[in-house]
């Protein structure tokens, strides 16, 4: 069971997703309201894994209650969907981190099929108690400790799996290698790096120090990615 909150101004949009997301056995409701200051005082104690947000909304808009997301959890906050009549929002939203974009009047079918993809992701993060996952090199399986494994790099349609003792290239994305290593022991720093927090050496300006082979190299910040980045790791 994975839980959400609702906000929106308008109480028949509220009560519309509400009404949806009761048909979807996998989810549960903590909070739906029409005031977003009281959305986010809740979100002081709780931590939903879906938030269901509008975006034009009186005294806080949905592009801040996200920045405050961000301040709190960085990259770890919750699944946010902004819902909106306003489809030129969609290029803001997924800027900011936004899971996904809904149009409304939200139908069942539209819903459903958003919350079938984070149901899906959650179930993946979730299901990584085990230290290890296998990837296939040249038709073997290979044991991938999470442990070993120093960075991540994109190379087009694959990417590469470093370590210290070998290099494994596998076709996956960088957002399915995101979901599933660990977000306590990875971190993304650039749309072409995901990082070992384990083998941080250092902070360098615009560069993550690795320890890598008994040497320090180094791999890009990604502008996009520093601010987040530097919320993580805990560095003011």
């Amino acid at each position: 069971m994975y839980t959400c909150i609702i906000v929106d101004d308008l109480k028949e949009a509220v009560d519309l997703i509400k009404d949806h997301v009761l048909k979807i056995p996998q989810l549960s409701i903590l909070l739906s309201t029409t005031d977003a200051i009281a959305a986010l005082a809740f979100l002081c104690d709780n931590k939903p894994d879906i938030i269901f947000l509008d975006i034009e909304m009186p005294y806080l808009t949905g592009i801040e209650f996200v920045e405050n997301l961000k301040a709190k959890w960085g990259n770890n906050m919750p699944k946010v969907v902004f819902t909106t009549g306003h489809p030129d929002y969609a290029i803001s939203g997924y800027e900011h981190g936004v899971f996904d974009y809904i149009l409304k009047p939200i139908t069942f079918a539209r819903l459903k099929k958003c919350t079938d993809r984070i149901i899906d992701e959650l179930d993946k993060r979730n299901n990584t108690d085990k230290d290890f996952f296998f990837a296939e090199d040249e038709g073997k399986k290979i044991k991938i400790n999470f442990d070993d494994i120093v960075f991540v790099k994109a190379e087009g349609n694959y990417v590469g799996l470093v370590s210290n003792e070998y290099r494994i290239t596998i076709y996956k994305s960088m957002n399915t290698m995101q979901v599933q290593l660990p977000c306590d022991k990875f971190i993304r720093v650039h749309k072409s790096f995901i990082v070992s927090i384990a083998k941080m050496q250092a902070v360098n300006g615009n560069d993550i120090m690795l320890k890598f082979n008994n040497e320090i190299i180094s791999i890009p910040i990604g502008l996009t990615y520093k601010e987040n980045v530097l919320r993580q790791l805990g560095i003011s």
